[in-house]
């Protein structure tokens, strides 16, 4: 038998993501979620989830290529913001960004990091699991910053790099490989495996007996109402994870 963690990104970047998420929990369909701390619907989120008595579940999703920074300096950087100051997610579409950034665009990285944060840990909610969106922090470029802030601000479990696939090339395999041992080594808690839904839901019968994985799933409403994944378009069933032999977990 193996563990599960599984995690609904997007906290807080809507409402309709925000009564997903509620309604997940209230079936059992996740263990935790990550809060998206600059979103507009970020406070309403936190409310819920106090309500709900699930805040003691909820981390944070780093973000740095969607909606609008905490800080004003990274506005006036292009990798970074468009004309109207908004994450325009260039620096993340670029393989070399991606790797290396200049020490100005370093510095004010930095600080957005840090006011997100900042932002978290004022909420008062005690999980303390660190993800992003679009996996920014897996970024070499960003993990340098985003390392010693991890510390300062008590994270304690951080998400993997995704290696839960069917094949992927050698240097992409080589690098998740060194940035995941890199984090293990770091101090924090990590699980084995990180995926998607389906993800997991190709490979869970290759996995190692005694393994913990994360599944990340992406709450939200289809046209009809129906509860769905919306990066892999599956419909939650509420009983298809007891179907299987495996075991809940928490960061």
């Amino acid at each position: 038998m193996h563990s599960l963690i599984i995690n609904a990104d997007d906290f807080g970047i809507s409402p309709d993501v925000n009564r997903a998420v509620c309604e997940c929990f209230s079936n059992y369909m996740i263990t935790s979620t990550t809060l998206m701390v600059n979103m507009p619907f970020c406070d309403e989120a936190v409310c819920l989830a106090k309500e709900r008595g699930f805040d003691e579940r909820v981390g944070i999703h780093l973000n740095l290529t969607s909606g609008q920074p905490l800080t004003d300096d990274i506005r006036h950087f292009e990798v970074f913001c468009d004309k109207d100051g908004m994450f325009n997610a260039a620096f993340q579409k670029n393989t070399a960004t991606r790797l290396r950034l200049t020490k100005e665009e370093s510095n004010v990285m930095g600080k957005e990091i840090e006011a997100q944060l900042i932002k978290y840990v004022r909420y008062g909610l005690p999980d303390h699991h660190l993800d992003s969106h679009h996996h920014v922090h897996t970024n070499a470029s960003v993990y340098k910053v985003l390392s010693p802030l991890i510390k300062k601000y008590g994270i304690r479990s951080v998400r993997l790099s995704r290696n839960m696939y069917d094949r992927m090339s050698f240097l992409k395999a080589l690098y998740k490989k060194r940035y995941n041992r890199s984090l293990s080594r770091s101090g924090v808690f990590t699980t084995d495996y990180f995926g998607s839904f389906k993800d997991y839901s190709m490979c869970h019968d290759n996995l190692p007996e005694n393994c913990l994985a994360e599944i990340m799933v992406h709450p939200m409403y289809d046209g009809y109402g129906k509860l769905v994944d919306t990066k892999t378009d599956m419909y939650y069933e509420k009983d298809y994870f007891n179907s299987l032999n495996v075991a809940y977990e928490f960061y």
